[in-house]
């Protein structure tokens, strides 16, 4: 039976959810009286200087207390600062349908990051019923506007045909925009559209040109790509040394693909030194990470006792995890084989923990 298995030709699709806040300190003289007496702008400028800690003591909770006081005369600021405050918990239990009404109330006068926010709402089902027709016109009102996160999203529906109809073209217009304004989740998509001529004519340099920007600024799926790119001498002289060196920076960041691609490099001894124990470290960070073809490797290192300690209750939790995904039928037969060196309590112990383990590891709802 294989003891290892390569992942060719991943595709990783761009997701965002950015919450974006409008706070800002006001003068604190004299404000705690005004916020009291009814003072609207005291009120917002408070709650500020609450949730920044600015020459009072930090506390969210006071901060939400005089954001909702201003939300509810209808300070614009103070209803998007609430809605993300009930999105996000902070200062309040978690509520996602009152951040939908306090952002549905800045996003009906006008404001850009609650129609963002409410769209993204609308996309997960959080709070309001999932709607991703909504979502999109939601960030289409506030991408035209020229706020970026909306323009990254609204382009990622496009690109997947979630509440609009399917249109690459509208996908690489709406990524170049954010990309011009240095956004690395745009750069990213952007890249990806030109080397795949998804909306554009192919242009792999062109296309690696900007997932490089995105890896420049730290964005671990664009140095993962980088990585690919150099691994594969796409457009770039092929160096693997530079594809490891990328890797590592998108692994360090928890990427569960650049975790397995650099554990693939130290156990084949490609642009680093062999070493088996530091291959089976990395695709258990990847299996970790929901990548099946680790989980398998993982698996099967516990059964042979390939640089671990024999293990078959481990070597069976990690195939079992990857026959689920994988429809391969050797990695049914390894799975089904380590199996019967368990007793039935063991084997029935470790199906529950698998169980477990993929309730705990659901996809986020509604991601692109």
């Amino acid at each position: 039976m294989p003891s290892r298995l390569a992942v060719h030709g991943l595709l990783l699709v761009l997701a965002t959810s950015t919450v974006v806040s409008l706070l800002s300190a006001q003068e604190p003289t004299e404000l705690t009286s005004k916020a009291r007496n009814g003072d609207l702008a005291s009120q917002a400028s408070l709650a500020n200087d609450y949730h920044l800690g600015k020459d009072m003591p930090q506390d969210d909770a006071e901060a939400v207390h005089w954001w909702k006081k201003a939300a509810e005369k209808g300070d614009l600021a103070s209803e998007v600062n609430l809605g993300i405050a009930y999105q996000l918990g902070v200062g309040v239990p978690k509520n996602y349908t009152a951040a939908a009404h306090w952002y549905r109330g800045a996003a009906d006068q006008g404001n850009a990051d609650a129609q963002s926010n409410l769209g993204m709402l609308y996309h997960l089902g959080l709070g309001i019923p999932k709607d991703d027709a909504e979502a999109a016109r939601m960030w289409q009102k506030a991408a035209e506007q020229g706020l970026t996160v909306a323009q990254v999203n609204l382009g990622a529906a496009y690109q997947a045909g979630l509440g609009v109809a399917k249109n690459e073209t509208q996908a690489l217009r709406w990524f170049q925009r954010a990309a011009a304004k240095g956004d690395a989740a745009a750069e990213l998509a952007l890249g990806m559209q030109y080397v795949n001529g998804a909306g554009t004519p192919k242009d792999p340099v062109q296309g690696v040109g900007w997932i490089r920007k995105s890896a420049e600024q730290g964005n671990p799926e664009g140095q993962f790509w980088l990585g690919c790119a150099y691994s594969s001498g796409v457009t770039v002289e092929k160096d693997d040394v530079k594809a490891v060196l990328l890797y590592r920076k998108a692994a360090d960041q928890g990427f569960a693909p650049a975790a397995y691609n650099l554990a693939q490099a130290y156990d084949s001894g490609m642009g680093i030194a062999k070493d088996v124990g530091e291959a089976n470290r990395w695709w258990l960070k990847a299996a970790e990470g929901g990548i099946p073809e680790a989980q398998y490797n993982v698996g099967m290192a516990y059964h042979n006792g390939t640089g671990v300690e024999k293990n078959e209750v481990q070597a069976y939790f990690w195939t079992n995890l990857a026959a689920a995904s994988l429809d391969l039928a050797f990695v049914r037969k390894s799975r089904d084989e380590i199996g019967k060196l368990l007793a039935p309590a063991q084997l029935a112990e470790v199906q529950a923990r698998c169980q477990q383990w993929a309730e705990a590891h659901q996809p986020a709802p509604g991601a692109f």
